[in-house]
């Protein structure tokens, strides 16, 4: 082979090496694009599984408060407030020497607002029994705690609250109430809500 033959064979030898180089570089941008792409597009499914799963935990905590508040607190609240209601009335009246006559509305009335005949019961009796334990403070504390703690709105309305002596030391009370717990994603409605306690 001549000088030109062999010229022309090398020569295209470095032209293949050039194509291979160019296609070799190509190949690595575009996977370098590929990647950048891949990392920094906005994954609108994984926000959407993040903002799903936020969502249940929440329903999940305001459901657990719900059922706290109806199988728990309610309970507690009447006892507490019934117990002290009948110590006050107790006191009453033995503090002024009369008898009720109408022992379950008086009874109602000491419970919730803790007066009898729209008069602070306190003031009858000289001792501060129902001070912050009436049926209403404890409402106002649960909607306050409820709001500040899960930021959800509250709403409790007692209906009514009835008493009967069931034996000769033991004493059943009901209340019946409503309640609404409402949050930014959903609304939980009990009405007409029986709670029974036995003291």
């Amino acid at each position: 082979m001549g000088p030109l033959q062999s010229r022309g064979i090398c020569m295209g030898a470095i032209a293949k090496m050039k194509a291979k180089k160019g296609l070799l570089f190509t190949f690595i941008s575009i996977v370098i694009m590929i990647i950048f792409i891949v990392i920094f597009t906005p994954q609108a499914d994984v926000s959407l599984q993040k903002d799903t799963q936020a969502v249940k935990l929440r329903v999940n905590s305001i459901d657990n408060f719900a059922a706290s508040l109806k199988n728990s607190y309610f309970e507690a609240m009447l006892r507490s407030s019934a117990q002290k209601a009948l110590v006050s009335l107790i006191f009453y009246m033995n503090t002024t020497g009369s008898y009720l006559t109408n022992f379950n509305s008086t009874f109602y009335e000491v419970m919730l607002n803790g007066t009898i005949n729209e008069v602070p019961i306190d003031s009858f009796t000289e001792k501060k029994i129902m001070e912050d334990s009436t049926l209403t403070n404890w409402t106002d504390k649960i909607i306050k705690i409820s709001k500040d703690t899960l930021n959800v709105d509250t709403t409790i309305t007692i209906n009514n609250v009835s008493l009967s002596q069931t034996g000769p030391w033991s004493v059943d009370f009901v209340m019946n109430l409503s309640f609404e717990v409402e949050s930014s994603v959903a609304v939980w409605k009990k009405d007409n809500t029986l709670v029974k306690t036995t003291l």
